[in-house]
């Protein structure tokens, strides 16, 4: 939309829903470029002042209007600016960050999708359950404590995680084998 069509809120309201709503998934995108966090953050700043700064050019009602899509474009470029200033050794060439962009962009309803199947089938385990998979997947746990606390051995504990993960399995399975 041409920059006289929205107020200065209308455009800041709109800009920040859509940030909002697709933010997690422009960060995974750029870390998936970028390995280093430190990089990824970085280039993610980068990238959401471009596009608060090209807000106005972003039209949704042009074909091939996404937002999601404009974002990881911005975001390619981004990263492809870092690398050459980093003059890191190792790039990805445009040819490949822009058909990364569009992997990411064509995979996103089906990992979204699997993300709320998943999201439904944890909140049907039993409490016993989701809780050592909290523990278990906890920054820094380790396996040999949580079997200690609970009085159980590491290869009991990791029986257990195998058990729930093919019940998570079958789950979002089932919950994606619905939808379809």
């Amino acid at each position: 939309m041409a920059e006289t069509e929205w107020s200065e809120s209308e455009r800041l309201d709109q800009c920040l829903s859509l940030f909002a709503r697709h933010q997690r998934r422009l960060s995974l995108f750029i870390s998936s470029l970028l390995p280093n966090p430190a990089d990824a953050d970085e280039v993610l700043q980068e990238t959401n002042i471009v596009i608060w700064n090209k807000f106005d050019q972003f039209d949704p009602d042009r074909p091939g209007g996404d937002f999601l899509a404009w974002a990881f474009r911005i975001a390619s470029l981004q990263v492809r600016d870092y690398k050459r200033r980093r003059s890191a050794t190792a790039t990805f060439s445009p040819l490949v960050l822009d058909q990364l962009a569009a992997t990411w962009l064509a995979e996103q309803p089906l990992l979204e999708a699997r993300r709320e199947a998943l999201s439904l089938c944890l909140s049907k385990l039993p409490d016993e359950d989701r809780s050592l998979l909290e523990d278990c997947y906890a920054p820094g746990s380790k396996v040999a404590h949580i079997a200690k606390r609970l009085s159980r051995t590491a290869t009991s504990v990791y029986r257990s995680l195998r058990r729930i993960r093919h019940v998570l399995a079958a789950c979002i399975d089932r919950q994606l084998a619905g939808e379809s």
